[in-house]
Formats: structure tokens, C-alpha cells, sequence
């Protein structure tokens, strides 16, 4: 499943509607593949728009919002989709208003793409908002394949066909890919094709890998036998009320006997209150972890994997740190690694991340901040070294600042960090803005990083310190990539 998340904040004022900020437009958005015997390969697109930030007209005491949406996709500089319509949201009485949506579906042949999606508030006069990105379309039809994964909120017969409908089903799309602990099931749809047409029997398997330790929660996995044709729905209900925090990729497998056919992918982020921790009460300690960490550097190295230790994890290491205990300190960095990386190879990934945290302090530690408590530290033995960097040190307009790149996190491609700093005086450059998934993000950043050479910028212009300036590169370098 791929998401774009489109946001377009705005401080100019007005006093029409229910309130007196101006609204900027927030549309969620999915798409994803799929194949039809008689028309060939489609793009659904699924988009859910907020209308608690729409401008709202009324009529006859009727209020709505109206919504401009383009598609446009292209083969090189050559367009091959390009449809523009106007979407209306249901209309309402009060400001009690739900979100809409609206689902595209638009044949297209396999190849790789460029999609363009524009945005606009027809009843506002802010700019569109634009996203663009590079898209592949698979070839269902040469061979037994799995269409993309759809994530619904919920599923149910369908009474009556509408834009919500596929094979008999009404299909409420889930268009964040974050399942916090009250969700407790992760409904699926998906097709598997047949390109042949004859009934054949395989077998389809469910299996949930962890992101974070490359390891498949075996508790989880489910195989059932599906009698496969042309075109053959299958959904499920999984249930996830006991997976416990973490990324994962929820991997379905096209099987006969134990050869794998073909399969597909969602990526996922899963807060759960269940602990996921071994206790470390029943640990026995290892002599490689004791002898890899002397009795005065227990708390230091306890508090380092504090990076990398989930929500739930990390007011358990504070609380151990305050009771200076050494033993129990001992048995929860072992128990820690034991649940991250699994029994085997618990030893090694700790004194892997050992060097790195050694490497870490060398690099990124200040005068009051050890390495790991550093922006650049902290990001570093998170995700590993960055694939390219970019540093900026007498910039005469701008703060020093870096840039860090990564070609691939998890599942996720080609994000960037852009850290700077402000003091001037020290080592401590503080994150600025990452596109990464929950890093900090801050869309006025070149605002703050010229504001060395420009102290009095008016924030209420966005485009206020994004102008070039002599000497600035910022924009340059961070676009690059």
C-alpha cells in the first residue's frame, strides 16, 4: 500500500463560515493495483478529505464543501491520464460535519510512471496543493499474481452498488498505516489472479514480520487453501489485539505445496499496551554481556539503546537508571537485546550497537549532551549511517548545517534529515525537518535555518525565507536527493 499525506497549513484570517482562521485543505490518500479481466490493469485511488478544513457555502440552510481534484500521469513527458473533476461532500446542518470520500478507478498498462495529484478548496482561494511521485504498474496477466493489499477500516455485504463496492462488498478504506491499541483487527481485501482460468488449488499464507528485528511472529501466521480462478477476492479479519508494538510487514503468500508462486506486501506501525519484553527477572546473565560492559558504564549504556527501544520501553530503562541497581540494570540491557534481536543472536547485535553508540559519542557528543542524546546521534543509531551526507559550515547566509540521506528506512525510500546549528559555538546541530514518518517535520525550516542573516521574517509568509539568499544552497542540496 502506498500513502501520500498532503497538509497545507495557512495563518491568514477571514470571517466566513464556522471560523475565523482561514481552513487549509487535508486530504489523505491511497492508491493501489489491480487487474480486470476485460479491461486489463487498473490504479484505484482512494481519498478521504477532511472537512473540518474545507471552506463551507450554505444554501437554504444547507452546508457543503466542494473539493478540485486532478490526476494526471505521465510516460515520460508524454500524458496519459489527466482528468480533472469537482468532488461535493455530503451536505449537513451543523459543523458536526464527517469526512468524505471519493474512489477513482482508471485503467492503465504496466510500466513505470510519474503521478501528479492536485488538491484545491473550490470555495478557498489558497493555492493548490500538489503531490508528485514515481509509480509502477505490475503486469497481472502473465502469470498467477496477488493484487495490492487493501486495508479497510471495516467490510460488510453490500446492499446496493456504490463507490465503496467491489465483488458484493462495501470496502471502508483505512488510509493511515498506524494501528494504535484500541484497534484490535486488521481487515484485509485482496485479488488473486489466475491467468489461466482453470480452478487450482493453493494454498495462501498470512505471515506478520517484525520491521524492527526481522523476525516472523509465528503466533500469527495463518495458512488456508483457496481454490484460485480468473479473478478470486479474498478478505480477512486478522487479528492483532495481542501483536504487540513495533513496524511490521504483513506478507501474504501465494504457495503450492512449499514453492512460493508470488506474493504481497503492507508495512505497517503497531502501538499496543501489551508489553513485548522478556522479564528480566528470569534472566541468566550471559558472561559476554557481563564482561562487554564495566560496573561505571552500566547506566550509560543503558540509557544508549533508549534510540531504538519502543514507547513502552523507555520510562522502564528511566525508572531502572534512578534505582542504581547493577544486577537488574545487567539483566534488562540483556533481556532488551534477547527481545530485539532474539536469543541467538542477542550477543553480537548488542556489541554491534556498542560500537556504534562508541562511535556515536566520538562524533556527535557536545560539552552537556553525550552522543547519544544528539539529534545526530539519536537518528543514527536508529536508523544506521546515512547513505550520503551534505555539510555546511560557513554558509554567510545560512546556520551550519547537514544534510543526511537515506536510500532506504525500513520500508520506506529515499528520506532526508536536515540538521543545524544555531549556537554557532558547539557541536550540537538539532533536527530541523525530516520527511521520515514520525520525525519531526517543519515545512518553514528554511525560515529558521536563514534566519542568521533575515531575525525579522514575517511567518505569516510562507514563502518568507525560502527566496534565495547570497550564498544559500539549502533548498539546492536538501532537493538533490
Amino acid at each position: 500500500m502506498k500513502y501520500i499525506y498532503v497538509v497545507l497549513i495557512s495563518l491568514f484570517f477571514t470571517f466566513f463560515g464556522f471560523s475565523q482562521i482561514k481552513k487549509s485543505l487535508k486530504v489523505f490518500t491511497d492508491y493501489n493495483f489491480f487487474y480486470d479481466p476485460t479491461s486489463g490493469e487498473y490504479i484505484e485511488f482512494k481519498f478521504q478529505f477532511d472537512t473540518q478544513n474545507l471552506e463551507i457555502i450554505t444554501n437554504n440552510n444547507w452546508h457543503s464543501s466542494r473539493v478540485k481534484v486532478q490526476i494526471m500521469i505521465l510516460k515520460d513527458t508524454n500524458k496519459i491520464i489527466n482528468k480533472q473533476y469537482f468532488i461535493e461532500s455530503p451536505r449537513f446542518q451543523d459543523s458536526l460535519n464527517d469526512d468524505f470520500f471519493d474512489v477513482r478507478r482508471l485503467n492503465i498498462k504496466p510500466g513505470n510512471y510519474d503521478l501528479i495529484l492536485s488538491f484545491k478548496d473550490a470555495n478557498s482561494t489558497l493555492d493548490p496543493i500538489i503531490s508528485r511521485q514515481k509509480i509502477h504498474v505490475p503486469d497481472f496477466h502473465s502469470n498467477f499474481a496477488i493484487s495490492d493489499i487493501q486495508i479497510c477500516d471495516n467490510i460488510r455485504e453490500s446492499k446496493e452498488e456504490n463507490i465503496l463496492s467491489k465483488s458484493g462488498y462495501d470496502l471502508f478504506p483505512r488510509l493511515v498505516n498506524y494501528f494504535p491499541s484500541d484497534c484490535l483487527f486488521l481487515p484485509t481485501y485482496l485479488e488473486i489472479y489466475n491467468p489461466q482460468n482453470d480452478s487450482t488449488l493453493l494454498r495462501l499464507k498470512t505471515v506478520f514480520y517484525s520491521m524492527d528485528n526481522k523476525i516472523e511472529k509465528e503466533q500469527f501466521a495463518n495458512t488456508v487453501d483457496v481454490v484460485v480462478s480468473k479473478v478470486t477476492p479474498i478478505i480477512q479479519k486478522n487479528d492483532i489485539s495481542l501483536l504487540p508494538s513495533g513496524s511490521y510487514r504483513l506478507v501474504y503468500l501465494l504457495m503450492k505445496d512449499s514453492l512460493v508462486l508470488t506474493s504481497s506486501s503492507y508495512y505497517f506501525d503497531r502501538t499496543n499496551d501489551l508489553p513485548d519484553f522478556i522479564s528480566s527477572d528470569n534472566i541468566v546473565l550471559d558472561p559476554i554481556f557481563q564482561s562487554s560492559v564495566p560496573n561505571d558504564s552500566l547506566e550509560y549504556y543503558l540509557a544508549s539503546i533508549i534510540p531504538v527501544a519502543n514507547s513502552m520501553e523507555v520510562p522502564i530503562i528511566s525508572k531502572i537508571i534512578k534505582e542504581h541497581d547493577i544486577a537488574k540494570i545487567r539483566k534488562y540491557i540483556q533481556s532488551f537485546w534477547i527481545t530485539t534481536a532474539g536469543r541467538i543472536n542477542a550477543t553480537s547485535a548488542w556489541l554491534k550497537y556498542k560500537e556504534q553508540v562508541k562511535m556515536v559519542e566520538r562524533t556527535y557528543s557536545t560539552s552537556i549532551f553525550k552522543g547519544y542524546e544528539t539529534d545526530r546521534g539519536r537518528v543514527y543509531l536508529k536508523y544506521g549511517a546515512p547513505t550520503a551526507i551534505a555539510t555546511r559550515e560557513t554558509s554567510p547566509s545560512e546556520y551550519p548545517y547537514e544534510i543526511w540521506q537515506y536510500d532506504k528506512i525500513k520500508q520506506f525510500s529515499n528520506k532526508r534529515f536536515i540538521f543545524y546549528n544555531p549556537d554557532l559555538v558547539n557541536n550540537h546541530y538539532q533536527l530541523l525537518h525530516s520527511d521520515m514518518q514520525g520525525e519531526l517535520k517543519n515545512y518553514r525550516w528554511q525560515q529558521l535555518l536563514t534566519k542568521r542573516n533575515s531575525p525579522n521574517q514575517n511567518i505569516d509568509d510562507p514563502n518568507d525565507g525560502n527566496k534565495d539568499h547570497y550564498g544559500g544552497e539549502s533548498s539546492d542540496v536538501f532537493q538533490q536527493y
